[in-house]
Parts: structure tokens; sequence; C-alpha cells
């Protein structure tokens, strides 16, 4: 099968008779890009201390480049490269994609939001062509790439290959890793699974920063911004944030607060009591302890030498092309 061959679920030969007459509708192509105005500042993320200190040290990848290199002479030791690519990493729920844009905003840049499943084909080959189109537009426009959910394409490469698709797949992640080594941009990437990364990307990326679930002050300063002063009551926020919400993450105090004020009011009430919170809580955890503990399904490929081999030719003739 000819590498980029049009192929339909239907005929997988893709010579189907309904190909003219039914077309399967296709992904948008990855030629347009939509560029965002920051939506917060620094001042708007809440989180530990240690990952404010750690965003703050973000900044001065940026901000200090000239000093660290050429007064404190690190040209003489370091190579010298102006790309600044991170990595965030933790939970779900914990402030990556607001910190992103109050990122992007201390840069005075727009955000390229970049979402793997609008730019992967269903096309042998085209995916890293539409990965390479994100990088020349983010060239062209001066922003920031934000690649949410990271995982999916910066996952380890395939070893038992089966199929083209997996071809596509280990092709992608090469092309990627070979943009990475001479972008001079700008990009930020987050993921829930850090573990799941290939070593070659953790190489490439220059600092990681960890967003751990909110610890008791922070889970104090969320419920002050969450709660709207009218609907607080006698609630001690203090006392909530230390016993009622451990455990939550900064997205799932926001849904709590909201849908303990649902609570509230149907039961006849216009304001929050300890009890509406706690019973928010208490269904977010146990909604989150249920996923968790779902077990993951799993697929092992075993597949012959010479089949490898043919499909790594192919692939070569793709990148060369």
């Amino acid at each position: 099968m000819p590498i980029g061959k049009k192929i339909t679920p239907d005929h997988p030969s893709g010579q189907g008779a309904s190909d003219h007459k039914n077309p399967a509708p296709e992904k948008p192509q990855a030629s347009h890009f939509d560029l965002l105005e920051s939506k917060y500042e620094l001042s708007d993320v809440i989180a530990n201390t240690q990952t404010l200190n750690e965003i703050q040290s973000l900044i001065s990848l940026k901000k200090d480049f000239e000093k660290v290199f050429g007064e404190m002479g690190f040209s003489k030791t370091h190579r010298y490269s102006k790309k600044f690519i991170v990595n965030f990493y933790g939970p779900p729920g914990t402030g990556k994609t607001i910190t992103a844009h109050a990122i992007a905003r201390t840069f005075g840049k727009k955000l390229l939001l970049i979402d793997y499943s609008e730019i992967e084909s269903k096309y042998v080959g085209e995916t890293p062509k539409n990965i390479k189109k994100v990088f020349d537009f983010a060239r062209k426009e001066n922003c920031i790439i934000f690649f949410d959910e990271a995982d999916a394409i910066l996952s380890r490469r395939v070893t038992n290959m089966q199929n083209a698709t997996d071809t596509s797949v280990n092709q992608t992640r090469s092309v990627l890793l070979n943009i990475l080594n001479d972008f001079e941009g700008d990009l930020i990437f987050a993921t829930n699974f850090i573990s799941n990364y290939d070593p070659a990307f953790m190489r490439r990326i220059s600092k990681h920063v960890f967003f751990d679930l909110p610890d008791q002050s922070s889970r104090r300063m969320l419920l002050e911004k969450y709660l709207p002063l009218p609907s607080r009551g006698l609630l001690n926020l203090e006392a909530i944030a230390a016993e009622i919400t451990e455990g939550l993450s900064a997205a799932d105090i926001e849904k709590m607060a909201l849908l303990a004020a649902f609570q509230a009011c149907a039961a006849g009430r216009l304001e929050l009591t300890a009890d509406d919170m706690a019973n928010q809580a208490q269904l977010i955890m146990k909604s989150k302890k249920e996923n968790e503990g779902a077990a993951p399904i799993t697929t092992t490929r075993i597949v012959s030498e010479n089949y490898v081999k043919d499909q790594m030719k192919n692939q070569e003739g793709v990148i060369s092309a």
C-alpha cells in the first residue's frame, strides 16, 4: 500500500465504489490556526509556593537570557540558544492552562493552543506535515505554542509495529524531535501523565514544572475566589479549606462551589452551609477515586522482523520526501 494513499473505513483498499458518492468526512486541515489573547495574568495563578517559585524561574529563562549568556559568561560553557521549551505536569485541574495564558501575557505574545486530535490525520504521512505547519505558523506570528495533553504526541515510540498506523506514529514523533532540535521559539507542553513521555523528548525540554494539588493555603484562596460574598453566610472558609477540600484540585473546588450553590437553592436557601460544601466535595472525591481505580486496557503487538524492516523503509521514504 503506497504511503499517503486514502483509506476509507468500508474499503481498506481505497477502491470502494462509494468513495465518490459518500466520501468520509474530513478533519479540518491544519493550515489555519486561531491565536488566543491571554485570559489571565500571573496574579490569577493560585498554586503552592514551590510551583509559584518555579513559574517565576521560567520567566527568568526568557527575561534574563542575555545576562546569563552575556554578562555571566555562560555562552562559553553552554550552547547559545534562545529556545523556551518547558513542560507543565501534574494532576488535572491544577492550573497548567491558566499559567500558560499568564506566561503568554507576561511575554506580550498570543497563545497558539494545539489539540493533537485536530492535527492528527487518517492519512499516513500527513500528521508530520501538519506538525510542521504548526511550527512554521508560530515562527511567522511570533507566538507561544501550547500543546495541551502533550502525552498524546510525546509518548514513547512504538517498538512492536504491526501496521502503517504504528509506523506513522513513530514517524510523527521522529519529525517532532528534529523540529525541536532547531526550534528557537516559545513552546509549552502540558500533561497529566509525564511518565508516558519518551526520554528523547524529556532531554529536549528546558525545564519541567510540577503542578501539585493545592495545599491548605491555596485552597483557602480558591474558596475566596469561587464563593461570592452573598453566598458565604456564616461559612468558616479556613475550616473548609483544612477539612473538606483536601485532595481536591483547583478545578474541583470551582465545581464544588457551584454545585453546592445549586444544592442550597434546591433546599430553598440563598446561603451555603458547610454540609452543602462537604456533600459536593465527597461526591467529587468518590468519582475521582472510582476513575483512578479503573483498570487500563492494554494491547500487545508482535510482528515479524521482515515487517518492521519494510515499514521502516516506507517511513524513510516519507520523511525524505
